[in-house]
């Protein structure tokens, strides 16, 4: 009896171990983040991929990064929220609508919007920080920083 109940802890111990290991590793990434590529201050899971849509519009700063598991229903997820927090960044609340979520820092105002796979973050080119290309994009080293407003 005294064997079969150390056989099942020593089991329970392997199994506790494995599933943490198995754990960590299928969300590893969900720890990592680097600064976006229209503002370094404002955290992107370093799992997304900056992708090259065109967008214009005068005095807007805008970067799409395609990221699997992210829905647009389920608007960005809790972890990659509590990250942004960390950052010091205060979600206002006021100005959120449907996907669009809005986070201020230091007088300065980042949109985010979710989509099925992607996610889309844009600022007025005056509350822009320091243009910095994301690490690990495909295309950093091609991107060229955006022009400094008008004064």
């Amino acid at each position: 009896m005294r064997g079969k109940s150390l056989r099942f802890i020593l089991f329970l111990m392997v199994a506790v171990t494995l599933s943490a290991l198995v754990y960590g590793c299928a969300f590893s990434d969900n720890n990592s983040f680097v600064g976006s590529s229209i503002n370094e201050q404002f955290p992107v899971p370093a799992e997304a991929r900056k992708s090259d849509v065109p967008f214009s519009k005068p005095g807007v700063v805008y970067v799409r990064y395609n990221m699997k598991g992210i829905e647009e229903k389920e608007s960005i997820p809790d972890f990659y929220a509590n990250e942004i927090r960390k950052w010091g960044w205060k979600e206002d609340k006021e100005e959120q609508a449907g996907a669009l979520r809005v986070f201020v820092k230091d007088r300065k105002t980042m949109h985010i919007v979710t989509h099925t796979g992607f996610f889309t973050l844009f600022t007025k080119k005056s509350s822009a920080g320091p243009h910095t290309a994301v690490t690990g994009s495909p295309r950093a080293a091609d991107s060229k920083p955006q022009s400094q407003p008008e004064r």
